[in-house]
């Protein structure tokens, strides 16, 4: 590789494989507080975060995708504590309000 460094090529290829480990466990954990968020009664809201981690998740595992994910896992959690809080009802799994 002309004009690159072998240790650039090094950092890459590991954040490439670091980005390998971590993406499928942010899409389980942003699923997973969507679907907190569908249980508490807000579908709508829910099918549109899926819908967005989905489309992030099957394009190119990047940081892009990472962030996407990242954000539909808080998007989801925060709107599930405001449900919770403003309803009474405790959020799922754990039998108690946010």
């Amino acid at each position: 590789m002309a004009g690159r460094s072998p240790g650039a090529s090094l950092i890459v290829m590991e954040s490439r494989s670091d980005l390998a480990a971590e993406l499928p466990v942010l899409y389980r954990a942003a699923l997973d507080a969507v679907d907190e968020l569908s249980q508490l009664g807000v579908r709508r809201e829910a099918a549109q975060l899926r819908k967005k981690a989905i489309g992030a998740y099957s394009r190119a595992w990047d940081e892009s995708c990472k962030r996407v994910l990242e954000e539909v896992h808080l998007e989801a959690k925060a709107a599930s504590l405001t449900v919770s809080v403003r309803t009474g009802r405790p959020l799922p799994g754990t039998g108690s309000l946010g």
